[in-house]
């Protein structure tokens, strides 16, 4: 008798497991593609007549990424959230997209797509991993529990003719 309840409910546990696989592929693969999407998105900012660009240097990676650079003998800093320490540590010269009519106005598209792309590549890598876990697993208590119920029937059968044969 333990052979079915253990047989049902492996294959609730792993039928359970290949819906979650499904379901977190779907999840985080969605995630990833929508990190890589922001990274890559064009910016209006960009685009705009009085955009021009120089060239900066990263001068500080704390919480922020700290830039700087410097138009007609002015020196500007701006700080962004996007911290990308590994691939722009202090030092590091990157394109800075200004307005030209403000100078304090400015974007660095480079560290948008670092940044997003490196999120993007996290979620997709999770998505893959949880999925072929969660499928490695959900297949072999199917597995278990098919061959415990059909082990149970043939042990209950086996009985019954036992039981006939007297």
């Amino acid at each position: 008798m333990y052979k079915k309840v253990i047989g049902i409910i492996l294959i609730i546990i792993g039928g359970f497991s290949l819906f979650l696989a499904l379901l977190y592929g779907f999840v985080f693969g969605v995630l990833g593609t929508g990190f890589r999407l922001i990274s890559t998105a064009e910016d209006d900012f960009l685009n705009e007549p009085t955009t021009v660009t120089c060239t900066g240097e990263v001068i500080e990676v704390d919480d922020t990424t700290t830039i700087e650079y410097t138009v007609d003998g002015v020196t500007y800093q701006a700080d962004f959230s996007m911290v990308h320490a590994i691939k722009y540590p202090v030092g590091t010269s990157i394109t800075v997209y200004y307005n030209d009519t403000d100078p304090a106005e400015c974007q660095v598209p480079e560290l948008k797509e670092a940044t997003f792309g490196t999120l993007g590549g996290v979620f997709s890598g999770v998505a893959v991993v949880c999925m072929i876990l969660l499928l490695v697993f959900g297949a072999g208590f199917l597995v278990i529990g098919i061959v415990l119920i059909k082990s149970y029937k043939k042990q209950m059968a086996n009985v019954q003719g036992e039981a006939n044969q007297q």
